[in-house]
């Protein structure tokens, strides 16, 4: 089971093979975040909050 915490810096790259990988930035900061999929099936399955939905 994939159960760890890292803390980044800039210019390293992570790879998060499953699981929910949440990320964060302290205010006045900037954060790059790219989600890449890989894999013979490539499906989006996500489910946007309502009051962003909108936004999407």
């Amino acid at each position: 089971q994939l159960d760890e915490v890292m803390a980044v810096a800039d210019g390293d790259v992570v790879c998060v093979p499953r699981g929910h990988h949440p990320c964060g930035a302290p205010h006045g900061f900037e954060m790059y975040y790219l989600n890449v999929m890989a894999g013979p099936r490539r499906n989006w399955k996500f489910q946007p909050a309502p009051e962003v939905a909108r936004m999407i």
